[in-house]
């Protein structure tokens, strides 16, 4: 009886060690892989947007067609950071140059997407179906996934170590604008 309980613990044992930590392994991989993926994806929106002046639908459709295709679903948060253009300038009799420092307001990813007044790229005023820029703003892009990945499931599963609320691939990628999207 001592023996066949020591063959099945040594069954179990050799089942974990040969398919289990494999799949872990090849399962955070996949996840390292794809976070590379989206960091990249991000950043060549970002600076697409930055050099444009503008986001326009067919970038951000095609942006999020492809995060999309890294078989994981995201939430995507745009900002968009815009130089006041009348901060208050303070002028001296010699110099026109602003003294002080440069303001700035936010505008968010449901203003961009869908705001009125012909301004959002989704919005039926707006022909374009473009959000410009002018030089001096910043645009912001946060992506976190929103699905439970393969790793987290067997990370869960086997060490019980992950929250409810967390995300695992996540990325982040800032620019400042160089070019105005308007025609001057």
């Amino acid at each position: 009886m001592s023996e066949t309980l020591m063959t099945i613990i040594a069954i179990f044992a050799a089942t974990i060690i040969m398919f289990i930590f494999p799949l872990m392994w090849t399962a955070s991989s996949q996840e390292e892989i794809t976070q590379i993926a989206v960091q990249t994806l991000v950043s060549d929106f970002v600076n697409t947007a930055s050099t444009k002046g503008k986001v326009t639908k067919e970038d951000y459709e095609g942006f999020v067609k492809k995060l999309n295709a890294t078989g994981n679903t995201y939430d995507v948060e745009i900002e968009i950071q815009i130089l006041d253009d009348n901060p208050g300038k303070k002028t001296t009799m010699t110099s026109k140059n602003l003294i002080g420092e440069n303001i700035y307001y936010s505008v968010f990813t449901s203003t961009i997407l869908y705001g009125t007044d012909g301004i959002g790229i989704y919005d039926s005023g707006n022909t374009k179906n473009e959000y410009l820029l002018k030089a001096g703003d910043y645009i912001i892009v946060t992506v976190k996934n929103t699905n439970t990945t393969i790793a987290t499931q067997l990370k869960d599963t086997f060490y019980g170590m992950v929250g409810k609320d967390t995300y695992t691939i996540g990325a982040s990628a800032t620019a400042l604008v160089i070019n105005s999207g308007a025609k001057q």
